[in-house]
């Protein structure tokens, strides 16, 4: 073992425990002062916080009294409703029951007049609550308060608010039959103004009455504020709080004190330190009112103390009073106190704590240390040992790296982009055929001299486009070596970190060779199909020339003959003629048709209607199809397509030449072949099927591969099929697949091939 490797090792097994003992010190002391500040940050917290949990308890307080109040306003109106609609009710029962005993023996006034005598004296309310009569037009016939308006009309009487109560009160008893109102009237005991009251009106039907009594608003706000007081009086909070209310004018209505009670606040100079404070709060409109205040009265509130207090107090402006409450900060110091003394023997435990668990930490970590670090120690000498291993491995896989790059005629390079310098392999030195003394010369403006001139432009593209964008460079070109053309793909990647390009090259002569004796035999397939297509459309030729020719041959020998038999007429010259005519020109026709499908400047891509070319390929084939008595069935949906026609022409003629053969083969009643021509989700779809019981399953997959038939060598070269999948993939950019299917067609059940070809419609 050297020097080095047992002074590092020393330093494993001692630097440890030292850090440790100086860490744990380090933490003790730490959290020894830590702790200290933090108990006198907590003392005074507590002081705070408690404040504020009381502060918060009071205005919790003070608001669900405002809450209580609130609702008791609500509920009050909702009860003087029920008990004025129960009142109505009473003396509606007590006068209908008058009705029914009293119509049939008395008149309609005396009845009247005996539900007045009956109603006139009922009170409620202390006295200030009785029943009214009118009728629908306004006269009145009872008011037990001011007899002098009863036999007259109060129809348009106005309140003080300019309401027409009684307008209302006939209104709601014509519509509803009963319902409450609101107006204004004068008191019983007080003429000087009116007071708003809250009524019910409820329709006699046998008379056409209306019943109505009512309530003094303020006179029923007067007794809820009893009762609310009353109720509010009766709670107690801990540490005997409880809640005082002042008035708008400053008189106190609510106390724990008796003697405290009916003083002002303003008046009384008592309440100096508060008055600003409380009228602050009374004097707010249309805002939040409330507050807390902290003093230290002499007296506060009737109380004679020493002590300090918070108030909190808060605006009822429904009825113009202050709410309030309030703790004495002497009851904070003891609970404090107490909790201060809980803290600080707390804290004495903790600081014995850490330091009796600080010091049994530090020796567990100084134990597990010294054997943390006798594994750290075996595993660096095992490091070690693995290290030079790898390192005899590596210089292996270098060695099994040149020789793969020697296998695979590959060499791998770098350019760095600061320098414009290169590295280039060994194999990527022999690709070339440099001379390794000329390393330090290998750069992209070096290599430029042996690239063939043609492939210059590319390769800087290549390498342009990988610097600016990031993009792989890519690019294969030709070079000369030992008077032999070379093919090598350049490949490589930027390391934009590193400002390096990293990238291979591979010699690919053989594969070009190969890919171009690919492209010559795909060549002479092509042309041998072009060939039997040739010699398919000569056999078609034939048949369309023969009926035309007959026709010419009848025409003009049948001319001659009646001639020299002199019984040719002018009419039966001008018939030959015009028959020898119209043949001439169907076999222009036909000469044009094949022409334009032979004509190679139709090779081209263009728009096109599917219909038309479909119409154009049975053109060149229709002969065959007559005379071998084939029915060809089309549902063709027309529709545009933008591709090559003529080739796609080729393969359509293709398909259905090997279903013309297969339906002759198999000799069938009913020879059928279907045409479909459909688009669906932007691909266009034409299906070719025959009845020719399809194609045996053990070789359908083998159909479109080259020189594949199932035909005598003397009748097909198997290269048809494989051809129009080639142009179909490759030029038309789709797909051609074949199934076997079964179908029904007029009743009668059939089986054969159907050739799909999708094409997309763009």
């Amino acid at each position: 073992m050297d020097k080095k490797v047992r002074y590092l090792l020393r330093i494993i097994r001692f630097s440890p425990p030292l850090g440790i003992i100086i860490a744990s010190f380090f933490i003790i002391t730490l959290l020894y002062h830590e702790q200290n500040e933090e108990f006198k940050k907590e003392k005074l917290f507590l002081e705070t916080e408690y404040i504020e949990i009381e502060k918060n308890t009071i205005y919790s307080n003070v608001n669900t009294i405002d809450n209580y109040i609130k609702n008791e306003i609500q509920n009050s109106e909702k009860s003087l409703k029920d008990d004025l609609k129960i009142k109505i009710n009473t003396v509606h029962k007590i006068a209908t029951n008058l009705y029914l005993k009293n119509k049939d023996t008395l008149s309609k006034n005396e009845i009247i007049n005996q539900i007045k005598n009956s109603i006139e004296i009922l009170r409620f309310n202390e006295g200030r609550s009785y029943f009214s009569i009118h009728n629908m037009e306004g006269v009145n016939i009872l008011h037990p308060i001011n007899p002098k308006f009863e036999g007259t009309s109060i129809l348009n009487r106005q309140d003080a608010k300019g309401n027409y109560s009684v307008h209302q009160a006939i209104e709601i008893a014509k519509t509803k039959g009963e319902g409450f109102l609101s107006w204004y009237y004068f008191k019983p005991n007080d003429k000087s103004k009116e007071f708003k009251k809250i009524g019910i009106v409820k329709k006699f039907e046998p008379y056409n009455l209306i019943i109505t009594t009512a309530e003094y608003v303020d006179e029923y706000e007067r007794n809820l504020r009893k009762k609310v007081l009353n109720d509010i009086s009766k709670i107690q909070y801990k540490n005997e709080g409880f809640i005082f209310i002042i008035n708008g004018e400053g008189e106190i209505i609510l106390h724990e004190s008796k003697e405290i009670l009916n003083y002002n606040i303003y008046k009384d100079n008592k309440f100096k330190d508060t008055r600003e404070f409380f009228n602050r709060i009374l004097s707010k409109k249309n805002a939040k009112s409330e507050g807390f205040l902290r003093i230290k009265p002499k007296i506060t509130l009737g109380e004679d103390t020493k002590d300090e207090k918070i108030i909190y107090a808060k605006k009822f402006d429904d009825w113009n009073w202050i709410i309030a409450t309030s703790f004495n900060l002497s009851d904070t110091k003891k609970i404090t106190e107490k909790r201060k003394i809980i803290l600080e023997e707390k804290y004495d435990n903790y600081k014995k704590n850490v330091f009796i668990y600080g010091f049994i930490f530090t020796i567990i970590l100084l134990i597990l240390s010294y054997y943390m670090s006798k594994l750290i120690e075996k595993k660096i000498l095992k490091y070690k040992n693995n290290l030079e291993e790898q390192i005899l491995e590596n210089s292996n896989q270098k060695e099994r790296l040149i020789k793969a790059q020697q296998i695979a005629n590959m060499g791998d390079w770098q350019l760095d982009l600061k320098t414009n310098k290169s590295f280039w392999s060994d194999e990527c030195i022999n690709i070339f055929g440099f001379d390794t003394k000329d390393k330090d010369k290998f750069s992209p403006e070096y290599l430029k001299g042996v690239i063939f001139k043609e492939d210059i432009p590319s390769f800087e593209d290549s390498i342009k486009r990988c610097i600016e964008t990031g993009s792989e460079h890519n690019s294969i070109y030709r070079i000369k070596k030992d008077n032999e053309v070379r093919w090598i793909n350049c490949r490589g990647e930027i390391d934009s970190k590193r400002s390096l390009i990293l990238g291979t090259v591979q010699d690919i002569t053989d594969t070009k060779k190969l890919e171009l004796e690919k492209k010559q035999k795909e060549e002479l397939l092509y042309q041998e199909n072009k060939m039997a297509a040739m010699g398919e459309m000569i056999a078609n030729i034939a048949h369309q020339w023969r009926q035309p020719l007959s026709t010419i041959s009848t025409a003009s020998t049948g001319a001659k003959l009646q001639k020299e038999m002199d019984c040719l007429s002018d009419d039966q010259l001008y018939s030959a003629l015009t028959s020898i005519n119209n043949s001439s020109q169907y076999l222009s026709q036909t000469i044009d048709d094949f022409r334009e499908f032979f004509n190679p400047n139709n090779n081209k891509i263009k728009e096109f209607n599917i219909s038309d070319t479909l119409s154009k390929t049975f053109k060149l084939i229709s002969s065959q199809y007559k005379v071998k008595n084939i029915k060809v069935i089309k549902n063709i949906e027309d529709y545009k397509l933008l591709s090559i026609e003529n080739e796609l022409i080729q393969v359509l003629i293709n398909i259905l030449n090997n279903a013309r053969d297969i339906v002759l083969i198999k000799e069938k009643e009913r020879k059928l072949i279907f045409i479909n021509a459909y688009q669906k989700d932007d691909i266009s779809y034409i299906e070719i099927i025959d009845n020719g019981d399809g194609i045996k399953e053990e070789i359908i997959n083998r159909i479109f591969e080259p020189y594949f038939t199932t035909k005598h060598k003397s009748q097909g070269t198997g290269i048809g099929l494989y051809m129009s999948e080639e142009i179909i993939k490759n030029h038309l950019n789709g797909y051609l697949t074949v199934e076997n299917v079964s179908y029904n067609f007029e009743g009668i059940e059939y089986r054969g091939a159907k050739f799909t070809i999708k094409i997309n419609v763009n």
